[in-house]
Parts: structure tokens; C-alpha cells; sequence
């Protein structure tokens, strides 16, 4: 289930019919495996539930590939996993920009794969960035 600019992605077309979410947040993986349940489970917390979530595989060898291949198919439409071509490592830039490249959201949060999110913090996010479209 590997999705770029240059291929086509069944999981993709589906997404790309649905509504647009508030946000779309990103989180980069390379070898997470430790992490990265945890991190995602940490989105998956939120109040604020107006979101998709871009996983993209930096080339992990480690298990955080299957882990986030697994999510993903467990929540089709809310959770995307991507890859560069042949499983490359591509780096933090490219990474974050091939997670860009597929967000849909209104607005873009990164997440780190050794991090979590607070539960409000989306919706706190999204309520000062609403209030204020100015910033």
C-alpha cells in the first residue's frame, strides 16, 4: 500500500472522495517502531475527530512498517500510509513533503513518531486558528 505522486493508490481515490478534514496531520517513520503505536494512538485520542492522519515511511527496517500498514488498514479514509519509491530512505525533508503532497486538510500538524499529542490539542489548535485567521 504504497502511495506517491508517480503511482496509483486505491486507499488514495477512496480518500480523495470523502469530505476534506480540518486537519491533516503528518507523522514521518523511520525505524519507530518503539514509538509509533503510541503516537498514533495518541491522534486517534483526539476530541477534536475532524482529521486525517499521513503516515510516511521514511524506509524503515525495522517493525514500524507493519505497525503502520496495520493501522492504516484498520482505518481506511482516516489513516494513509505512503512510502518513497522502492522503500528509500528519502530524509526528513523529502518525507514531510510527500506527507504534504496528500494532506487535504484545512490546516497541517506534524507529529513527531516519538511523540504524542495531548487529547484537546486540535481542538484548541483549530478553536485559536478559527478564531483568528489573521496568523
Amino acid at each position: 500500500m504504497s502511495s506517491t505522486s508517480e503511482t496509483t493508490n486505491p486507499q488514495m481515490d477512496a480518500v480523495q472522495a470523502a469530505p476534506a478534514p480540518m486537519v491533516s496531520g503528518i507523522i514521518i517513520i523511520l525505524n519507530g517502531e518503539t514509538y509509533i503505536e503510541e503516537a498514533i494512538q495518541s491522534v486517534l485520542a483526539q476530541t477534536l475527530t475532524d482529521w486525517e492522519l499521513i503516515l510516511v515511511d521514511d524506509g524503515s527496517t525495522d517493525g514500524a512498517t507493519a505497525i503502520a500498514r496495520k493501522y492504516a488498514e484498520d482505518y481506511p479514509g482516516k489513516i494513509i500510509y505512503t512510502e518513497h519509491p522502492g522503500h528509500q530512505n528519502c530524509g526528513m525533508s523529502a518525507s514531510r513533503n510527500a506527507g504534504l503532497r496528500l494532506a487535504r486538510g484545512k490546516y497541517i500538524s506534524f507529529l513527531d513518531a516519538d511523540d504524542i499529542w495531548l487529547p484537546e490539542r486540535l481542538s484548541h489548535h483549530v478553536e485559536i486558528l478559527e478564531a483568528h485567521p489573521d496568523v
